[in-house]
C-alpha cells in the first residue's frame, strides 16, 4: 500500500469515519502517517441504530474518534473541515473538542507537534441534524459566551465557519476577545444556519469590534441584536469589502438605527441572508409552519432595512 506521506502532491484528503468501524473504537492503532495535504476533510458519520439498541455507539464517540487521528499522525494542512453530526454533539462535547485541537501542539516537542499552525488557515465545523436524532434543548446545543476563547490559539486563520454552533450567548465582549485573537480573519461564521428561539446576546457594538480588529474581512455571519446601546453610529469601525451580511435568525428592529448603522459601517452591503429553509424542518409540523412565517417577515423587513440604508447612503 502506498504510504500517504509519499503523496506529496496531495490537494485534499477524506477520512471517514463509519460507526461500528474499528476507527471508531481505536484511532490510535492507525500506523502513523505523516500527511500532508491542502485540505483535510474529516466526516463522521450518522449511526442509524437507534439509541436503545445494544449496539449502537455512545455519542461521546464521534469528536473522540476525530481527536484520536489528529493527536497520532503528524499533520500539515492549510484547511481542516470536519462534518460530524448532531448526535455526537453536546456543548460539553464541543468545548472539549475546541480546547484538545487547539493545544494538542503544545504536548508535542518541535519537531513531533500536531498541526503546523502557521500553515493552517481554514477552519470548518459543520453538524447537520437527522430528525431522529435532533435535540431541542438548548442548554444542551448552546455554547457559552467564552466557548470560542480556545479558537484565537489558531492565530493564522483566515477562515472560521461554525455556522450549525448555537452562538446565542456569544456577546460583544466575546467578539472582541474572538477579532483581536484572530486578526487575519477574511471569512467568519457564526451561528447563521440553525433557527433558534433563544435571542442573540451580541449587538452592533459586537459587529463593530469585529470590523476593526479583523480589518481583512470579506465575508461575515453571525447572530446579533438590532441595537448600539450608548454607542454613536460615527463610533463604529468602518469595512468596504463586505456586500453580503448573513445573519440567520437575528430579528430585524430598530430599522432607522439598523439602516444608518449599514450606511456608515458597511457601505458597500447590497445583500442580507437569514437562515435556511431547511433548518425549520427540525420541528414539528404545526411549529414549522409558525417559524417559516416569521422567517417570511423577516426577510421581507431585512429588504426594507436596505433600502433605508441606500437612502442614507444618498
Amino acid at each position: 500500500m502506498t504510504s500517504i506521506a509519499s503523496l506529496d502532491q496531495l490537494t485534499t484528503l477524506t477520512l471517514i469515519i463509519i460507526p461500528g468501524s474499528s476507527i471508531m473504537e481505536g484511532t490510535g492503532s492507525i500506523s502513523n502517517q505523516y500527511i500532508r495535504t491542502h485540505i483535510l476533510y474529516i466526516n463522521v458519520e450518522s449511526d442509524q441504530r437507534p439509541s436503545h439498541d445494544p449496539e449502537s455507539i455512545s455519542t461521546d464517540t464521534g469528536f473522540s474518534a476525530i481527536i484520536s487521528i489528529l493527536s497520532n499522525h503528524r499533520i500539515i494542512c492549510q484547511g481542516l473541515s470536519i462534518n460530524i453530526h448532531q448526535q455526537y454533539c453536546s456543548t460539553d462535547f464541543v468545548l472539549h473538542f475546541f480546547n484538545v485541537l487547539t493545544s494538542l501542539h503544545l504536548m508535542d516537542d518541535e519537531d513531533d507537534g500536531f498541526l503546523d499552525w502557521e500553515n493552517l488557515v481554514a477552519l470548518r465545523l459543520r453538524m447537520p441534524w437527522e430528525e431522529d436524532f435532533f435535540s431541542s434543548d438548548p442548554e444542551s446545543l448552546q455554547i457559552p459566551r467564552d466557548g470560542l476563547a480556545a479558537l484565537s490559539r489558531l492565530v493564522y486563520l483566515t477562515a472560521l465557519e461554525l455556522e450549525d454552533l448555537g452562538t446565542c450567548r456569544i456577546d460583544d465582549d466575546a467578539l472582541r476577545s474572538l477579532a483581536i485573537g484572530l486578526p487575519y480573519l477574511e471569512h467568519l461564521f457564526l451561528g447563521t444556519r440553525p433557527f433558534w428561539e433563544e435571542p442573540p446576546k451580541a449587538t452592533l457594538w459586537g459587529i463593530s469590534h469585529i470590523l476593526h480588529h479583523c480589518s481583512h474581512l470579506e465575508i461575515l455571519g453571525l447572530l446579533f441584536c438590532c441595537i448600539l446601546g450608548h454607542h454613536s453610529i460615527e463610533s463604529t469601525h468602518i469595512n468596504t469589502t463586505i456586500s453580503t451580511l448573513h445573519v440567520g435568525f437575528s430579528p430585524p428592529y430598530n430599522s432607522f438605527t439598523m439602516a444608518a448603522f449599514f450606511a456608515h459601517a458597511l457601505p458597500n452591503l447590497d445583500t442580507i441572508i437569514v437562515e435556511p429553509r431547511e433548518s425549520h424542518s427540525k420541528y414539528a409540523n404545526s411549529r414549522t409552519d409558525l417559524t417559516l412565517a416569521d422567517r417570511d417577515i423577516r426577510i421581507q423587513e431585512w429588504y426594507r432595512i436596505l433600502q433605508l440604508t441606500k437612502e442614507f447612503d444618498d
